[in-house]
């Protein structure tokens, strides 16, 4: 890498392609400028010595030249070994990212897509402990209540309330696995502007409260829309949704029966800001530190709901691909809890 370091500090040498050039110039002109001073300056000149000396020079030149050349093929092989070292041992290298020719380019490619990789990789390992974990507990849970029907299943009582035991499992495992399949779906969705639409925030809202008719009820919440029906969001259709569908979702999730929710919206000179505002558990500064970690355990919702430990983190995600911000507020357990959507107009 010493040679291409020090001809990359050449001006005129920015392209990967000059650097290749001038050596080659300089090896084929250098002899010939050898030969011409040979010829200039000698006082006699016999062919054999010409030849000897243009030959000499000739050859000189051409093992220099080949061994310059073959010197600024090591950032090339250094990718190459980067990329077979991952592939073989998912070793993550620590390439040099500094050059800006089009092998510099190659390398910053190569280590963000090791590194992209890595990082998946690591994801998909935490995604298949974080479900066989929550997969085997209700399993194991159903099968000490199977146990204890046959027990005590002649008992009317007993045996109707183990059942619904079985159903309330059951269920909260379905809410899991359906919470999970949303969260993958839109890790996995491409957010760019060439994606975005104008998107109405109020019909948006009151689309996921509809859909949560049932735990609403069940808690028996007041969830109030305020968000003003002409206020519109520039942003990736599926991924505004699921933001507002994890952060309403954890709202309904950790609030208290016969609590409220509220949800507002407003417009300053550069961005949307929704608030969404519930009084339920809330958190201290220790929690709010870990709010947004991947597979950060969190708390059970009010009625036992289970958690991801993936909805903040790819929310947050989500929010900062349009170039917006989520910020939470509590003023501590049991006060309720804020979360600001901020997206850029």
């Amino acid at each position: 890498m010493k040679t291409y370091h020090k001809l990359s500090q050449v001006s005129f040498l920015k392209k990967y392609s000059y650097k290749f050039l001038f050596v080659a110039f300089l090896g084929i002109h250098i002899p010939l400028l050898g030969i011409i001073m040979y010829a200039l300056f000698a006082t006699t000149i016999s062919t054999t010595t010409f030849i000897l000396i243009t030959l000499g020079l000739t050859l000189g030149a051409t093992a220099l030249t080949l061994k310059v050349l073959n010197a600024l093929l090591d950032p090339i092989i250094k990718g190459k070994n980067a990329l077979n070292a991952f592939v073989q041992d998912n070793t993550v290298p620590n390439l040099p990212i500094t050059y800006t020719d089009e092998v510099g380019e190659m390398l910053k490619n190569i280590q963000y897509t090791i590194e992209r990789l890595d990082e998946v990789d690591q994801e998909k390992q935490d995604i298949i402990e974080l479900i066989s974990h929550d997969l085997r507990t209700p399993v194991l849970q159903t099968l000490g209540i199977i146990d204890f029907l046959k027990e005590d299943g002649d008992d009317p009582q007993k045996r109707q309330e183990y059942i619904t035991l079985l159903n309330e499992i059951a269920t909260k495992q379905v809410k899991f696995l359906e919470d999970m399949l949303k969260i993958l779906k839109a890790k996995h969705i491409e957010i760019s502007p060439k994606n975005f639409e104008m998107l109405s925030a109020s019909e948006i809202i009151n689309a996921i409260i509809r859909s949560h008719k049932k735990s609403i009820e069940a808690k028996q919440l007041v969830i109030v829309n305020n968000v003003p029906v002409q206020l519109s969001i520039r942003g990736h259709a599926i991924g505004i949704t699921q933001v507002f569908e994890n952060l309403v979702n954890n709202a309904i999730k950790f609030s208290e029966n016969n609590g409220e929710i509220h949800i507002s919206g407003e417009e300053t000179n550069n961005e949307i800001k929704i608030k969404i505002i519930d009084h339920g558990i809330g958190f201290d500064e220790r929690t709010k530190s870990a709010l947004f970690k991947k597979f950060v355990p969190g708390h059970l919702g009010t009625s036992g709901e289970p958690t991801t430990g993936l909805g903040l983190y790819l929310t947050k995600k989500i929010v900062e691909k349009h170039g917006g911000a989520l910020e939470p507020y509590s003023a501590g357990k049991g006060t309720g809890a804020q979360f600001v959507v901020s997206i850029p107009r």
